[in-house]
This record gives structure tokens, C-alpha cells and sequence, in this order.
């Protein structure tokens, strides 16, 4: 047994909110959604084509060694969902059902990066095909993670979970590693990679970073 994983990807596959908002910004993108822009969706078929290719060349050339692939679409706000389930499965569920497909013909599992309150879009993630959800924002409205994992720890692993906008600023080392335990009880039987919810900010006091890996 290897005692690491090989991941490919990242939080900006697909990504389609963010990544295309590069190119038409974030108002209009959100306009797009809502109204099913046609310049949109084109733009959304193209993105796809490109990291579907990519992935199917790096899964194919991976020879079963890959263990992840990593994608990406922040699909809530701190408070809730950022669009509507209708918008969800008329433009953007059938391109994640084909990815998270193609990892599983080669033996991969998937891993999605979506940020804030996402709980309202779990199940469907689930039904698509997702096997991992990164970051697990336990900050956001209805993201606690003994509910979490209560609800669809049997179908779905997370990776992230320790808060960069609470316990890891703010708190002690004390309470870092109180926090760190907890999930370690929680997960004892496994599904959970535990890391921070987004990247580590530059004001989180190193000794609560060193005592978050030195508890693990």
C-alpha cells in the first residue's frame, strides 16, 4: 500500500463561473447563468472540450496509477446556493456527469472543489458521480461537519474542513489541536483528508499551521 495519492487537476478545471468570468467578468457571467446566454454556453462547451480531452490524456497515459482527479465550480455564497438547481442541472450538471465518468472508467475517483454553503447541491454531486467534496466551508450556513458527515458520509468523502477564517487565525494552538482531535475521533473510520477550507491566509500564526500537521 502506497502511503500517498497521485492527484491530478485542481480547484480551476471546469470551474466554469470563475474561469470564464476571467474573460467576460463576474456581473455578466452571473447575468449569463440567468439567462442562458448562448455566448455562454458556447464559451462553457469549449472549456469543457479542452479540460475533457486533457484529463482523458492524462488518466490514459496515468496507467491506473492516478488515484484523483481534481475538479472545480464554487457553487455557493457564505450563506447559500449561488444559483438555482434548475440552472445547475440544465447547464452545468451534464458536463460534470461525463467527468466524473471518465475518471471512474480509469479507476480514479473524483475530487470538487466548491467553496461556501453547498449542502443544497450534495445529493445531486452524489447522483452525478462525486466521491470526494474539497473544501467543506464549515464556516458557511449549513455546512457542519458531524451533520455532513451524518447525512452522506456513507456515498462521500471530504478533504479540507479546518476553518482559515475562524480556528486557524483566531484560535490557540490549544484550540487548533482540540479542533484537529475532533475530526481525527469523528473520521477514525476513515473519509476524511484533512486539510485547511481554502488556502492558509498570510496573518494565520505559523505555530496554530505546525500544530494543526504535528496533531495529525
Amino acid at each position: 500500500n502506497a502511503d500517498y495519492g497521485v492527484c491530478i487537476g485542481g480547484a480551476g478545471v471546469l470551474d466554469f463561473m470563475n474561469g470564464l468570468a476571467r474573460a467576460r467578468g463576474v456581473e455578466q457571467v452571473l447575468l449569463d447563468v440567468a439567462t442562458e446566454d448562448p455566448v455562454w454556453k458556447l464559451l462553457m462547451e469549449k472549456d469543457f472540450e479542452f479540460y475533457y480531452t486533457w484529463a482523458e490524456r492524462t488518466l490514459r497515459a496515468g496507467n491506473g496509477k492516478i488515484d484523483l482527479l481534481h475538479c472545480g465550480e464554487d457553487l455557493g455564497t457564505q450563506r447559500g446556493p449561488i444559483i438555482s438547481m434548475r440552472a445547475f442541472e440544465s447547464m452545468f450538471a451534464s458536463f460534470y456527469r461525463e467527468l466524473f465518468a471518465l475518471a471512474h472508467r480509469y479507476g480514479a475517483r473524483n475530487m470538487m472543489h466548491s467553496c461556501g454553503s453547498v449542502r443544497f447541491f450534495i445529493p445531486r454531486l452524489i447522483e452525478l458521480g462525486l466521491d470526494v467534496l474539497d473544501v467543506v466551508q464549515v464556516a458557511a450556513e449549513g455546512m457542519e461537519l458531524a451533520g455532513l458527515k451524518r447525512d452522506f458520509g456513507t456515498d462521500l468523502s471530504f478533504c479540507g474542513t479546518m476553518c482559515v477564517q475562524t480556528i486557524l487565525p483566531y484560535g490557540t494552538p490549544a484550540d487548533v489541536e482540540r479542533e484537529t482531535q475532533w475530526r481525527m475521533e469523528l473520521f477514525a473510520g476513515g473519509g476524511l483528508i484533512l486539510a485547511p477550507t481554502h488556502a492558509i491566509q498570510i496573518f494565520t500564526p505559523l505555530e496554530n499551521v505546525l500544530t494543526m500537521y504535528r496533531t495529525v
